[in-house]
């Protein structure tokens, strides 16, 4: 589990223009797509014990659409969190890991060096908008921001790529504390990604 340092800031004062603008238009709003944010099941009637009847079936697929529309691209662990959460349970057992999965098969998917993200149907992209969190209990690790809008990120702010440790400045820029060795992974892992788009898009002229 993250620690509260490892943990992206919903308040960043060194973001871009553009993540400034996105945050802004609709700040006061909390269903803002534009912002992520945790998603509320409290409107369905989660009911542990009729979890892997075949009656229950669409109350869970109802769930899983809702966290998919709200909260994709996210971590399927993720997502399997929240059913669980909602339900009461504090762990998973694989049985319930597979009765999640059914219903997850007509979602497009990546594998990504911390973990397999689920997408809404035909919206993979290389490269999404960041969404900066709505509020603290929305923040996420940098291992649970899929890597396209990390990539975003540095898209928006080439400079950091002229900076001498742009994984650290990039870092401060989403607002984590405490930079540690896997989250600096994957952060190289996205400036090595946004500098071959850099590098494609110049072939390309």
């Amino acid at each position: 589990m993250a620690t509260e340092a490892e943990l992206v800031s919903s308040a960043v004062a060194d973001a871009s223009e553009v993540m400034d603008r996105q945050a802004a238009a609709v700040s006061a709003h909390d269903n803002d797509p534009r912002r992520y944010r945790v998603t509320d099941l409290s409107d369905f009637q989660a009911d542990a014990g009729q979890f892997f009847e075949y009656g229950y079936r669409d109350t869970l697929r109802g769930m899983i659409e809702a966290i998919v529309e709200i909260e994709s691209p996210l971590r399927a662990d993720i997502l399997a969190q929240r059913l669980a959460r909602a339900h009461g349970w504090l762990r998973m057992g694989g049985r319930i890991r597979e009765r999640i999965e059914l219903h997850l098969r007509d979602l497009d998917r990546t594998t990504e060096s911390s973990g397999e993200f689920i997408w809404k149907k035909g919206t993979v992209s290389d490269v999404v908008p960041y969404r900066q969190p709505v509020s603290e209990d929305a923040r996420r690790s940098i291992a649970d921001i899929p890597l396209a809008e990390l990539v975003f990120v540095v898209l928006d702010r080439p400079d950091l790529l002229d900076e001498p440790d742009p994984a650290r400045d990039l870092a401060r820029l989403l607002g984590v504390e405490r930079l540690a060795a896997p989250s600096r992974t994957r952060l190289d892992e996205a400036i090595a990604r946004a500098r071959q788009q850099i590098d494609d898009a110049r072939s390309a002229v």
